[in-house]
């Protein structure tokens, strides 16, 4: 069954690794990997070739890693899947921040020969009625997962005789058990403790997008915030969808425990859910873009010069403002939102999210 294991990461990861070799067309018309500029000078033909090249070599260097990773899954089984797996990721996540590194300090040195932004007062455009707006879906809608974690709690309860001894826990790539466990009410409702966590975890982003720090640009304002309304709330939809999947994949492992179904009906579904995930991503970061930004794109570039606070930006990734009271904030590399790492509520949002992965990992091991 290696060729499955070969197919899911090959859907997984196309996707995924695409966005990522794109993602400097992805970002706002005002930043270039990490650094402010204007509509004009991020669609001058200097940035023009940076991105290309950007996306050249990631893709290069991405499809040969893809490449190395497929072969060694298809010559392992078992839990070597997962060692080979493991080092692909990490090796991809490294080469993905030494791109980003070498591409913002050589932005950081272009810069100043690009053309220059024409004299006028910087703009810094607020809408005082933004958050007023309904930007995300309601939080509300989290109480289907609860429902669902509630009734799959207590199936596993009721039917706790009949789960087999031992466990199943971990499955490789192709659905093959490579991990099993003394069968306890702990290891039982472990899953149901996963679905938990991360129905909370994502009901903190979905509030953190309506709280986060508003980004107007002010070339266009109207339009802007227009944009950035519908990117919030595309993004707020698939954080909710995405937690129902994974809630429903966790329910799936449990009635697995009690009933266990065919392999290849366990391979489908754990290749479905992530698959779908995955491409949901790409498709809301190609058609949307960071902030709304690749939504209604003017034909004509704005010379406005845009606030230019590059100095609370380290390395054109971490957000460090102590004179901001934002917690959330709009990521400039990448899609979605980070935190002001200067305000101590961030951190102690970092804090009870290691909490309650530390908890869970500590529950099942009892």
């Amino acid at each position: 069954m290696q060729w499955m294991s070969a197919l899911m990461l090959i859907l997984m990861f196309v996707p995924l690794l695409a966005s990522l070799a794109f993602m400097p067309y992805l970002t706002r018309e005002t930043v270039s990997f990490g650094v402010s500029v204007s509509e004009e000078q991020y669609r001058s033909e200097p940035l023009r070739r940076m991105r290309k090249q950007y996306a050249v070599l990631s893709c290069a260097i991405y499809t040969a890693l893809l490449l190395f990773c497929t072969a060694g899954m298809l010559s392992v089984e078992g839990n070597g899947q997962g060692g080979v797996f493991a080092i692909f990721v990490t090796v991809t996540i490294v080469v993905s921040i030494l791109l980003n590194i070498s591409f913002y300090f050589r932005m950081k040195k272009i810069r100043p020969t690009l053309p220059s932004v024409q004299p006028q007062k910087v703009l810094l455009a607020v809408d005082t009625g933004f958050h007023r707006q309904k930007l995300t879906f309601s939080g509300r809608w989290f109480l289907i997962h609860v429902l669902i974690i509630a009734g799959s709690a207590a199936i596993m309860l009721m039917n706790y005789e009949a789960i087999p001894d031992p466990v199943a826990m971990k499955f490789d790539f192709a659905g093959n058990v490579v991990s099993s466990a003394a069968k306890s009410y702990r290891v039982v409702l472990f899953p149901s403790v996963m679905q938990a966590i991360m129905t909370l975890l994502f009901w903190l982003v979905n509030w953190s997008i309506q709280k986060s720090k508003q980004q107007i640009h002010a070339g266009n304002p109207e339009q802007s915030v227009r944009q950035n309304a519908a990117f919030r709330r595309r993004w707020s939809l698939f954080t909710i969808l995405s937690s129902l999947a994974l809630v429903f994949m966790f329910s799936f492992i449990q009635v697995n425990m009690i009933y266990p179904l065919d392999t290849n009906i366990v391979t489908l579904v754990s290749l479905i859910v992530p698959v779908f995930i995955v491409l949901f991503a790409m498709v809301l970061s190609f058609a949307t873009g960071q902030g709304g930004s690749r939504l209604g794109r003017s034909a004509e570039a704005s010379a406005a010069a845009p606030l230019n606070d590059d100095r609370y930006w380290k390395l054109g990734a971490f957000y460090f403002n102590p004179q901001d009271p934002s917690i959330f904030v709009e990521k400039r590399s990448g899609i979605g939102w980070t935190l002001n790492f200067a305000n101590p509520v961030g951190w102690f949002v970092l804090a009870g999210i290691a909490a309650l992965i530390i908890g869970s990992s500590l529950f099942f091991r009892g």
